[in-house]
């Protein structure tokens, strides 16, 4: 798996901040409950994140969206300043995990953080961590920063420009409340739990992203699924990417992402389908999240 991560310049330091870390594989099935490290660095611009610690400080004010990609029979979660931000639980076998079963899930979030936060992967439960490693199996732990809140920019290939209505970055995170697990109807499905919602565009009451300004946007949704989950990223009543996972004896994560041109009151939401019940669910320990963030 290649990254290649194009950001802003930190218009204090005249540097990029981006990272992109692998899990080494002597590192592969942890037993310990602690900061994962990724001690393999491919990019490390404006040195924010430390392969000693496993930990990413930030250097400057503004957001930053993080992702990481597991290969994975257990839990973990992404941490800021020691709060969860987001946490995925993915099991498949009732044994040791084989590569010829290997599976990958993934979880991001955009992050609000002030200077010298912190923000970094830890696995919770007990017992052994089957998050593993090879030579044609990565684990990987990337972000980057977007933009400066106060509505000062970075210029880049990949940036978040002022809204010409707000003056400020567009991007949401929001996390499925664990009431609206397991839905019986058809339709948008509501994201209630904000996490961050920079220009307004989200809305908890309705499930919709009402675009502020026109632009290119990136969206992304995880769900958890214990059984058969279906959903959809729409675009102003139309199908944009779809998602079906089926397996009813395990809690698996399954994603799907798209960048979508919008204008100005577009509305983008997460549509499920299907009859009866969606097995798209969220605990404590379970998320499931939809992300989106205008791109330059």
């Amino acid at each position: 798996m290649t990254t290649r991560l194009l950001h802003k310049v930190n218009a204090k330091e005249g540097r990029p901040v981006a990272f992109t870390a692998k899990l080494n594989v002597d590192d592969s099935y942890l037993k310990h409950s602690r900061v994962l490290k990724f001690a393999t660095v491919l990019l490390n611009e404006g040195r924010g994140y430390s392969p000693d610690t496993g930990v990413f400080t930030h250097p400057v004010d503004g957001l930053c969206r993080f992702t990481v990609y597991m290969t994975v029979y257990r839990q973990f979660a992404l941490f800021k300043n020691g709060e969860k931000v987001g946490s995925l639980y993915h099991t498949n076998l009732s044994d040791k995990l084989s590569y010829n079963s290997s599976q990958v899930a993934s979880i991001s979030s955009v992050v609000k953080l002030s200077k010298k936060d912190e923000v970094w992967i830890n696995f919770w439960g007990q017992g052994r961590y089957d998050i593993f490693a090879t030579e044609d199996n990565y684990t990987i732990f990337t972000g980057f920063y977007l933009r400066n809140v106060s509505g000062h920019p970075q210029s880049s290939v990949m940036a978040f420009e002022t809204s010409s209505a707000c003056g400020r970055p567009v991007a949401f995170t929001a996390k499925l409340s664990v009431s609206d697990s397991y839905p019986k109807h058809s339709g948008v499905l509501k994201f209630e739990t904000v996490l961050v919602n920079e220009g307004g565009g989200y809305s908890p009451g309705t499930g919709i992203f009402t675009c502020p300004v026109d632009g290119l946007y990136h969206f992304m949704v995880h769900v958890s699924v214990y059984g058969i989950g279906q959903c959809a990223i729409f675009k102003n009543g139309g199908k944009v990417v779809t998602l079906y996972h089926n397996d009813d004896k395990h809690s698996q994560v399954a994603s799907v992402s798209s960048v979508i041109k919008l204008s100005k009151k577009d509305e983008v939401w997460v549509d499920i389908w299907g009859p009866g019940r969606n097995d798209i669910f969220a605990t404590e320990d379970n998320d499931t999240v939809f992300v989106g963030y205008r791109l330059g």
